[in-house]
């Protein structure tokens, strides 16, 4: 039995609706972020840039101060939807003093994924809607296809099976339902403990990462193991684990095998088309869900 409510769906944007871009982690290339908003234009949206746009403090889009008051800006301007510009790192630092009430009266479409796995954990349990795990502005200056998507699920056109599940895929068979959480791995172990991690009672969770090698995947999983936070979830969703691995030989056979081992009682599914890579299908977080490796499917619930 589910332990998390599902949240809905925010509304539909409508024609013309306004898209706030926020640069909450690492800078983005200003080309890059002016062709992905022009695209979005072309598309029948408005878009609001931020005002940290092209400002870079080392491996930040401007120092903490400036990525906060940029977003509450944005946020002022009323949008439907809130996509951010790429990921890096750059979100945690903001969790204490992000307008979380704001936020929550607001209630719209929040997208992106990587870094921004810290605002979908810290909505989970503050925002009344479900937020959208998937391509940020950089990507889809990239992907007609992730654009595509984006726009389809900012519009209510739900994609549904959300994924399927290759029979080399499962690694442990079963039917699970549960609401959606999660993301990108080593920002999930590094909430835990903290007062913006998910919760994962009876959750689908949903990982992916990077540029990991095997060793920090290991240790990882481990983290979210050793705290019980993989024992109490429904399933296990992996995505793309791109650039991961390093040079150990046999690193994904030992990582199947510990996703097997972390959630002893999860139906459990490897090698899903999201996370950092050429195909990042978007999906929500906060919805229900069911995966069913029997018709190899992982499907919006409700029903």
């Amino acid at each position: 039995m589910m332990s998390i409510k599902p949240r809905p769906l925010p509304p539909p944007l409508p024609a013309g609706g306004r898209i706030g871009v926020v640069a909450l982690a690492s800078p983005l290339d200003v080309r890059v972020a002016r062709r992905g908003a022009k695209l979005l234009e072309e598309a029948g949206f408005e878009v609001v840039l931020p005002g940290n746009l092209g400002c870079r403090e080392g491996y930040l889009a401007g120092d903490d101060g400036a990525r906060l008051e940029a977003f509450r800006e944005v946020l002022g301007q009323h949008p439907h939807a809130l996509l951010a510009t790429r990921g890096g790192y750059g979100v945690m630092p903001l969790l204490p003093r992000l307008p979380w009430a704001e936020l929550a009266r607001w209630g719209g479409w929040v997208v992106g994924f990587s870094d921004l796995t810290a605002l979908h954990a810290g909505l989970s349990s503050r925002f009344p809607c479900a937020t959208l795990h998937g391509p940020m502005l950089g990507g889809m200056a990239r992907s007609v296809a992730q654009r595509a998507d984006v726009i389809a699920w900012l519009e209510g056109r739900r994609r549904d099976p959300l994924f399927r599940i290759s029979p080399a895929g499962v690694l442990r068979a079963g039917r699970a339902r549960g609401v959606t959480v999660g993301g990108n791995l080593s920002l999930l172990a590094a909430l835990v403990g903290t007062p913006f991690e998910p919760d994962y009672d009876g959750a689908v969770l949903f990982l992916e990462d990077v540029g990991e090698p095997a060793y920090r995947l290991d240790r990882l999983l481990t983290q979210l193991t050793l705290s019980f936070r993989l024992s109490r979830v429904a399933a296990v969703v992996v995505g793309k684990m791109t650039r991961c691995g390093g040079t150990g030989r046999g690193w994904r056979s030992r990582w199947r095998r510990l996703l097997a081992e972390a959630a002893p009682q999860a139906v459990v599914v490897d090698g899903v088309g999201f996370g950092h890579g050429s195909r990042n299908l978007a999906f929500p977080l906060g919805v229900e869900v069911v995966v069913d490796t029997a018709e190899r499917t992982i499907r919006l619930g409700g029903g």
